[in-house]
């Protein structure tokens, strides 16, 4: 076994400096980091993390206790959201798997987690009836030292006074029942596991309170995941009942094996389940959904708050409400006669997407969906040259576009469905500013809303090496960004021909293609200075010392970035994923391609808002073309695309989503954890081209290709920077009119 006194030995240096550098403690050089950190390599060594955690005491880490999730979905979903929650606070989890048949094995559970002194303890319990005070989870002879931890039962209730949370099983019981008397079923079989579980007798209790006085037969039939096919056999070894209704998704799934296996399947009864939330279309059930993702975050922060000892209300019993059943089918209408609907789209990632979902919306509405996608550049012009004899009925506008073209190419969406503002209250808080109104008037619904954000090397930036090298040289600790000033001098630092310690050959990507995505890139740096295009005066200048400064930034990226810049933001996600690049600006609509098959910064990947705070925003929204000979069909599919949970999906696949619901949804979270970020940038979000009493459209495309000129044109050293921004001043002046 490798100690620090081999490492010392090895590196040359003291035990005390060996043991500073293993716990980040000390003022360690930069080169002796290297040379222990080296050493410690080379001789294998292996942290004992339990042996660390005894010398610190009492350990910030957790516990979860529950059956074998192997078999359970909802289980590994809770499991999921609760340690990512716990390990954002600063918490390690341990999970220790029990055996539902074998009570016992909770007990050498609690008993493994003694040595770990964990804080707390979340158990989904399978010893549901054992007393509190007279069970394993006391230590009646405990030491200080040796705290007892926190305790949190979830999902199945003591019978003892005890802190919980869980689900409400008896609604979901009474909304199976209920689902079941409207489709008028003679017989029913009602599927559920051990009744001593607190959830299963409130769900099977509330199910034959409903369904009492009615002349459906319910066969009940009692279970557990070891013996469940066994079990449900049984009931096909009688008349088959025309439907089930079951307590637990796993069970569910058993039916379903059982029903393909041995029958035809279209004489398999109807499945209606208790179910965790599937994010992606599901068609094999019926579900009533809860959100396990939600109880494992809200667990792990009860059980956190109890460990730090904030007032908690002892033996709090605490329910969370089901979801339901959700329609993946709202705002679907049926045309009375044939039509198909034509969108046209920016290429993007959720440009396809999009495409695969217009199967669902088709295979229902029997309505084709064309989607047609154009590039940043073509679809410009398609829109200037829509008329009436255009055959698309659905636009999808980019957001800095949608002042320019609504009331040249949109139907007010109003004129369809007078109450679609009602709907909007379900989108972000700051988005329907953006992306639905223009003075008042609502042209459109936001579908794929983005923002710019600052993507990093968290590996590089929490690295001791680094961040002791960065402090040797610059006095200052290192870490993301907050102005642009900083930004250039780290990209400096971690680009090799700089610095040749460097581990990446360069500091930062840039993307400059096309003029209207370099102006994007120079406002990035513009608006983290001032607000808004106009000055405190209302006047717009593009040859500012606010704009000099911030294209002078730009300009020195030069020296940081490849000769071979990006052209487009799918080439930026690309090159940081390539793994070559400290940081990366790029917006969130494009983020999941940082996590593609072969990225090299997966796991490593750090996100944070832009310098200045003050970020871009990006994306689009899709209204109906004035010239649409379908307005309410268009419609219907806008609706239906831009709501959740449609666009929860959407976003799981690798697109954004405009819903809220879809931020409290955890397997989108866990997959984009930035979203979170993203969410927060929309009401921060200002850059604003003309003040908001201004009736005026912009065209923001004129101006960004004016903006854009002046930048690569000083880029490439064809002119200064200040003779660039004269110029693009003077054109400014030309084409727009406005105060100067």
């Amino acid at each position: 076994m490798v100690t620090i006194k081999d490492i010392a030995k090895q590196a040359g240096v003291a035990q005390g400096t060996v043991s500073n550098v293993l716990n980040g403690k000390g003022n360690v050089s930069s080169e002796k980091i290297k040379r222990v950190l080296d050493a410690a390599s080379q001789l294998g060594y292996v942290p004992n993390e339990r042996a660390a955690l005894l010398r610190k005491g009492l350990s910030d880490s957790l516990a979860v206790i529950m059956p074998d999730s192997s078999r359970a979905r909802q289980y590994e979903d809770f499991y999921s959201a609760f340690k990512s929650y716990a390990r954002r606070k600063g918490f390690s989890v341990t999970r220790y798997l029990t055996n539902e048949n074998i009570p016992e094995s909770e007990g050498e559970a609690l008993m493994e987690t003694r040595p770990l002194l964990v804080k707390g303890i979340a158990c989904l319990s399978i010893v549901a009836g054992t007393p509190y005070e007279d069970s394993v989870y006391k230590n009646k002879n405990a030491s200080p030292l040796t705290m007892e931890p926190e305790l949190l039962f979830v999902e199945r209730r003591p019978l003892c006074a005890a802190d919980f949370i869980g689900f409400n099983y008896q609604a979901a019981g009474r909304r199976l029942a209920k689902k079941a008397l409207s489709r008028g079923f003679e017989h029913i079989c009602l599927l559920t596991g051990n009744l001593s579980h607190s959830n299963e007798a409130d769900f099977y209790h509330s199910f034959l309170t409903v369904m009492e006085g009615s002349d459906c037969q319910i066969t009940h039939i009692q279970t557990d995941f070891f013996r469940r096919y066994q079990n449900i056999m049984q009931i096909f070894n009688q008349p088959m009942p025309q439907a089930f209704c079951i307590s637990n998704y796993g069970f569910a799934e058993g039916v379903k094996d059982i029903c393909l296996t041995f029958y035809d399947p279209s004489q398999c009864p109807e499945i209606y389940t208790v179910s965790p939330i599937f994010t992606m279309p599901e068609n094999d059930f019926i579900k009533y959904e809860m959100d396990y993702r939600l109880l494992g975050k809200q667990a792990a922060e009860r059980l956190i708050r109890k460990t730090l000892k904030k007032r908690e209300d002892t033996h709090k019993v605490t329910y969370l409400e089901g979801n339901g059943f959700r329609n993946w089918h709202a705002n679907i209408i049926v045309p009375k006669s044939s039509c198909s609907l034509n969108v046209i789209t920016l290429d993007s990632p959720e440009a396809y997407i999009m495409q695969n979902f217009t199967r669902l919306y088709t295979k229902k509405s029997n309505i084709p969906v064309n989607i047609c996608i154009y590039s940043y550049d073509e679809i410009y012009e398609a829109f200037n040259a829509l008329n009436a004899g255009s055959s698309f009925d659905i636009l999808r506008l980019d957001v800095t576009w949608l002042s320019w073209f609504a009331d040249k190419l949109l139907l007010p969406l109003t004129e369809i469905d007078p109450d679609i503002g009602s709907g909007l209250s379900a989108f972000l808080n700051g988005v329907p500013e953006h992306y639905s109104r223009i003075h008042g008037q609502i042209y459109a619904l936001p579908s794929t809303p983005s923002t710019q954000l600052l993507y990093y090397r968290k590996d590089l930036f929490e690295s001791p090496i680094y961040k002791r090298m960065y402090y040797e040289q610059y006095k200052t600790e290192l870490k993301p960004p907050e102005t642009f000033k900083e930004f250039n001098r780290i990209a400096a630092f971690f680009t090799k021909s700089i610095h040749p310690a460097s581990p990446v050959d360069y500091g930062a990507t840039l993307t400059l293609g096309s003029t209207g995505v370099a102006g994007t890139e120079f406002m990035s740096r513009l608006f983290s200075r001032q607000d808004n295009l106009y000055d405190s005066k209302e006047e717009i200048h593009l040859d500012s010392a606010a704009c000099l400064q911030s294209l002078e930034e730009l300009l020195e990226l030069r020296l940081y970035t490849s000769p071979s810049y990006c052209n487009w933001w799918v080439d930026t996600a690309r090159n940081f994923a390539s793994g070559n690049f400290a940081m990366s600006i790029l917006y969130s609509n494009f983020a999941s391609d940082l996590l593609a098959q072969n990225s090299h910064v997966v796991g490593n990947i750090g996100y944070t808002m832009m310098p200045g705070a003050n970020p871009i925003i990006g994306g689009g929204s899709l209204g109906v073309s004035r010239y649409s000979r379908h307005p309410k069909e268009a419609l219907s599919f806008i609706k239906w695309m831009c709501s959740e949970p449609i666009s929860s999906a959407a976003a799981l696949l690798g697109s954004t989503s405009p819903c809220k619901k879809t931020y409290e949804n955890y397997e989108v979270v866990n997959n984009f954890p930035w979203i979170n970020l993203a969410e927060r940038c929309f009401p921060l979000a200002r850059g604003r081209r003309l003040p908001e009493r201004e009736l005026t459209p912009f065209d923001e495309r004129k101006y960004l290709n004016i903006l854009g000129m002046a930048v690569k044109n000083s880029y490439s050293n064809i002119c200064s920077p200040e003779k660039a921004l004269k110029n693009a001043q003077e054109l400014f002046e030309k084409h727009f009119q406005w105060r100067f």
